[in-house]
């Protein structure tokens, strides 16, 4: 679900599947009806479990202080639809949105959800022609709808298991899939990835003729962003950079930018005792927990929680329920939420209750953090504009 898609497809009178489809004819075939804009531009292209959100928002960060303006695409959104489309960090206008539409509309190619918002990510970009532009693959990478770019750069920060029921069970397989956006003779840099993993990296880029870059150390500079995680994203960013820029790349620019940079949802400080980060799934709950405890060490913690439901949930309460014994299961608006009652059914929590997101809130005066977590679309609903009760906690 891609919140406030319906209006515009109900406006226009576009149809649309909102089932995912893996493959890349139908965005190709509507693409060719559109001109091709995808043709058009400096893109950077980034794949990867975990960090895509962070070292888009780093790497946007650092060359827009160089001066460069600045298209991003983001999956999933923050709030809605608008969020995922972005120019120097502004978010597409509802009249800039609509004008896209009404173009899409013309098509005939039938698409899904995603493929149609990708659809309008690439015409928004030709429209307004920013000097580069960074694209966050949806799911996977060789078959996400948004792999029809030629980039300068391809960008893997991290693969783990994920979406095992379309990437497939085994980690090498799901590494295809990120390598997928690697193109021939472009640089790729990637994360610090395991050894089988790397081994499907080097291949591909042996096949595509592409410069293989993995920074042999974390960046040691100031950072907005918490978490050892954001330091390896940083350096990424940086390396990436470095390739779109090549000699006008400025080391200091890139320094304060990065100490400025933020992306909603990674360990975001929402109000006090309020903490909300987008992890997922196996490897980011690591890097969560990693982050709580060198955070808030001594600290009283709260977990607020929902799921979807093809996500490792038991494996994730266990590795939260290391770090707190007081849980709240949230429901959400999503047809892949996992209920919360599933969740309080599995959960060895001693302290826990279902449902209520008035309960997420922490209790003033007693040194308790709460960490809102385990979806970026609950994070999403929560941030709604409708949900006044978390706006008027964080005024008062």
């Amino acid at each position: 679900m891609i919140n406030g898609l319906a209006e515009y497809k109900k406006r226009w009178d576009i149809e649309t599947d909102n089932a995912i489809k893996p493959g890349l004819d139908a965005i190709r075939s509507a693409l060719g009806e559109l001109g091709n804009p995808e043709a058009e531009g400096r893109f950077a292209h980034i794949a990867g479990t975990n960090g895509k959100g962070s070292t888009a928002a780093m790497l946007s960060a650092v060359l827009q202080a160089h001066g460069k303006s600045v298209g991003t695409f983001y999956s999933p959104g923050i709030i809605d639809l608008h969020d995922q489309i972005q120019i120097n960090g502004e978010p597409i206008s509802p009249q800039a949105l609509d004008e896209v539409m009404k173009e899409l509309s013309g098509i005939e190619t039938a698409l899904t959800d995603f493929e149609l918002l990708t659809a309008a990510a690439y015409v928004h970009f030709r429209n307004a022609s920013p000097d580069y532009v960074i694209i966050e693959a949806g799911m996977g990478g060789r078959f996400d709808s948004t792999n029809v770019i030629d980039p300068e750069v391809a960008i893997i920060p991290s693969v783990s298991k994920e979406h095992t029921n379309f990437l497939g069970e085994d980690i090498k397989d799901i590494a295809f899939h990120k390598a997928g956006i690697i193109k021939k003779w472009r640089p790729v840099v990637a994360g610090p990835l395991e050894e089988q993993v790397m081994e499907v990296i080097r291949e591909v880029t042996q096949k595509q003729h592409a410069e293989l870059i993995v920074p042999g150390t974390p960046y040691q500079g100031m950072l907005s962003l918490k978490g050892a995680h954001q330091r390896w994203n940083a350096q990424i960013a940086l390396e990436a950079t470095k390739e779109l820029l090549g000699t006008s790349f400025d080391g200091q620019l890139a320094q304060v930018a990065l100490s400025k940079a933020s992306i909603p949802y990674r360990f975001e400080a929402y109000a006090e005792g309020l903490i909300f980060d987008g992890a997922h799934n196996e490897a980011s709950i690591d890097a969560l927990v990693e982050t709580i405890r060198a955070e808030f060490p001594g600290k009283s913690i709260r977990i607020a929680m929902g799921m979807l439901k093809d996500k490792p949930y038991e494996k994730v309460l266990r590795k939260l329920e290391a770090i707190s014994d007081d849980f709240v299961f949230l429901d959400f608006d999503n047809p892949r939420a996992l209920p919360a009652e599933k969740l309080f059914a599995v959960s060895n929590s001693k302290i826990k209750t279902i449902k209520n997101i008035y309960d997420i809130l922490p209790v003033n005066g007693y040194g308790e953090v709460t960490i809102v977590t385990g979806s970026l679309y609950l994070l999403s609903t929560l941030k709604n504009p409708d949900v006044l009760f978390l706006k008027h906690y964080r005024n008062n």
